[in-house]
């Protein structure tokens, strides 16, 4: 017969309460994203006050603008001046054209729908489906955006923009326009004598208008590119002496979080239940937000810590000296767990005897050595583009004999790998390196 029956039964659950995911997900935060997180549970919780260390600037020092009479300066006075863009300065220029009212707002259809470079983003095609206008307007429209400053600007390809810059410039030398128009692949690879035959002229003519063409501005829109200046608040600052190095907290980065005590006097006085079992839950969820940001502190720093530690090197040599590391090598020695490590470093950033660098920047493969030792990936790049600066432009290394000299210093490297890194670190073949 089926029934019911009592049963004891022993089990073991994981449960993340609310506030270790407020101290997981405080851990990961950057600096910039602790103080406004901070600022909003200020905003929320009445007992919780949060204060800024002011005067500093990013490298910890005092700064310039602060005043020691306790007078804050005026924000104001570093509010930045509005940017004239360059859709603004185009449509300013062709209300100066007296151009036919269809022509001006084909032309500035167009102005809008350019890229930061100043090329024409949509296909004439789209464009003239758009507005539903002929081919004769949209060209007329098309030739007056291109009559305008900057030289080169509303152009659809690079040939276009370099050809556009050339016919405005009187002082363009012969040909110049020919091998823009005709011979750019061989410009590039720097092959000259294809075009020079074609043209029946001399190959050093021709290398002086190839000259002229790279001097031309293949970009003319980034003049007027709304560019931000992004800064970067570094999270630990790290300080190398003769006798090791010292790791301490940006002070821009520790703000001082205190428990209003006199909202919880004044409750009591009022003698409200329904009042202090608010502000008892307040001050509850204010002291764990408080020793959140302190352990999230205290296991930065001990991160930060355990990588330079094992990384003497880079500390004395820069980055030649970066060791190969993995996030496992700072578990094993914090004796924690490696998502609390990438938790950690999420993120964050250091300043150090050798600038400003994010924390997983130190963490690279490794690859071996013919001595049985290992090298970090990123020392590998900086000592490929050490070798590519200090070559004879001329005589540019190939792939094969940057390996070379790496095998010689006891580096194992193919050339694929060696093509991979400089494609990496954005930098052209030897033959486009090549100076004639």
């Amino acid at each position: 017969m089926l029934g019911y029956q009592l049963v004891q039964d022993q089990s073991t659950k994981l449960a993340i309460t609310p506030e270790l995911k407020q101290s997981i997900h405080i851990l990961t935060m950057s600096a910039e994203e602790l103080i406004r997180y901070l600022q909003e549970q200020e905003a929320e919780n009445p007992v919780l006050e949060l204060e800024f260390r002011r005067g500093y600037d990013m490298y910890g020092g005092r700064s310039r603008g602060a005043i020691d009479n306790g007078r804050e300066p005026d924000p104001l006075r570093n509010a930045r001046q509005a940017q004239d863009t360059l859709e603004s300065n185009l449509k300013s220029q062709l209300r100066l054209l007296s151009l036919p009212k269809e022509v001006y707002r084909i032309a500035v259809f167009m102005a809008g729908n350019l890229s930061d470079d100043g090329y024409l983003d949509l296909p004439v095609i789209e464009i003239r489906r758009k507005l539903g206008v002929s081919e004769e307007l949209l060209r007329t429209a098309l030739e007056a955006l291109q009559s305008l400053e900057p030289a080169g600007v509303g152009c659809r390809d690079l040939r276009e923009c370099l050809l556009l810059q050339i016919v405005r410039d009187p002082a363009a030398p012969p040909f110049a326009y020919e091998i823009a128009d005709r011979f750019l692949p061989e410009l590039a690879y720097r092959k000259l004598e294809k075009a020079a035959a074609a043209l029946n002229i001399p190959v050093e003519k021709a290398r002086l208008a190839a000259d002229y063409i790279r001097g031309l501005n293949p970009r003319p829109g980034l003049a007027f590119a709304a560019l931000e200046t992004q800064y970067i608040v570094p999270d630990v600052i790290v300080e190398s002496h003769e006798d090791g190095f010292t790791v301490s907290m940006h002070p821009v980065n520790l703000p001082r979080l205190s428990i209003n005590s006199s909202a919880r006097e004044w409750v009591i006085l009022r003698g409200s239940a329904e009042a202090s079992s608010y502000l008892n839950s307040c001050v509850r969820s204010a002291r764990w937000l408080v020793r959140s940001v302190e352990k999230r502190n205290r296991t930065l720093m001990r991160v930060v810590m355990a990588i330079m530690e094992e990384q003497r090197r880079f500390l004395a040599e820069g980055i030649r000296g970066i060791a190969p590391m993995k996030m496992n090598t700072i578990s094993a020695k914090l004796n924690v767990h490696e998502s609390t490590v990438s938790r950690a470093v999420q993120g964050k950033f250091v300043l150090t005897p050798h600038g400003v660098l994010p924390l997983k920047y130190f963490f690279s493969a490794g690859l071996s050595t013919m001595g049985g030792g290992g090298i970090s990936s990123r020392s590998v790049k900086a000592r490929i583009k050490e070798l590519i600066d200090e070559e004879d432009k001329h005589r540019p290394y190939s792939d094969q004999h940057i390996a070379d000299v790496l095998g010689a210093e006891g580096i194992r490297l193919s050339r694929r790998t060696v093509a991979k890194y400089r494609e990496q670190m954005q930098i052209m073949p030897s033959a486009l390196r090549k100076r004639r």
